[in-house]
């Protein structure tokens, strides 16, 4: 895997997309720090460090800070920005979404599946140990999610979902419960009923999963509020 170094040295040798190579190599790295927790809810964002990390000047790097406040995922205040987090009722209103969403998407998902791939997920799923990483963990979650929606011949849709399953990950990690046996046991349902090709089982496995989640975030708010 390349450093960031190279990264940037690869995007300032592009002299056709120069601006908007180092503009995307800026937000992709801030994402994903947003995304694994490395840059956390509330959190205080310096431009100016971010910037100097990938060495890079302030433009590109101020570019890609707006895209990411566009997406709703930093937010401004005054002259302070900060990494976007939810409340339990943000989270439980973009999971209310989400049911309603996806569900829809696997029930249009069914019928265009190939059953090869979901053998490789269902295999993926089984090959997953408990002492997972969190991002293994979420880039797993993804790649089943993702190829649902993306089955569901909508686009819209398909970029809705994403965007509300990364909104989902602002949530604070720390009050997010392990749900490893679980989920797996709920994914896997959900691919048994895509191989067969049985709808109504494919929405129930989607809204079990989905729910179980979010009960569980309950019940730890329940216990120790």
């Amino acid at each position: 895997m390349k450093s960031a170094g190279e990264r940037v040295t690869e995007a300032k040798d592009d002299s056709g997309a120069h601006s908007g190579s180092l503009v995307q190599l800026a937000y992709s790295t801030v994402l994903a720090k947003i995304l694994d927790g490395s840059l956390a809810g509330n959190q205080l964002i310096s431009e100016g460090k971010l910037a100097s990390d990938l060495g890079l000047s302030r433009t590109p790097m101020r570019e890609a800070i707006g895209r990411l406040e566009g997406e709703g995922l930093v937010v401004r205040n005054g002259r302070s920005l900060a990494v976007q987090t939810l409340t339990l009722s943000d989270y439980l209103e973009i999971h209310h979404m989400r049911r309603l969403l996806e569900t829809e998407a696997v029930a249009l998902a069914v019928e265009h599946l190939a059953p090869e791939a979901l053998q490789d997920l269902r295999q993926a799923v089984l090959g997953m140990e408990e002492t997972v990483s969190p991002v293994d963990h979420w880039t797993l979650d993804d790649r089943i999610h993702n190829m649902i929606a993306e089955a569901s011949g909508s686009r819209l849709l398909a970029r809705t979902i994403a965007d509300l399953r990364r909104r989902t990950r602002l949530f604070d990690r720390s009050r997010i419960p392990s749900r490893f046996h679980p989920g797996r046991q709920e994914h896997l349902r959900m691919i048994d009923t895509l191989l067969a090709k049985d709808k109504a089982g494919a929405v129930e496995a989607m809204r079990i999963h989905l729910d179980g989640a979010k009960n569980a975030i309950l019940n730890e708010f329940n216990k120790f509020g």
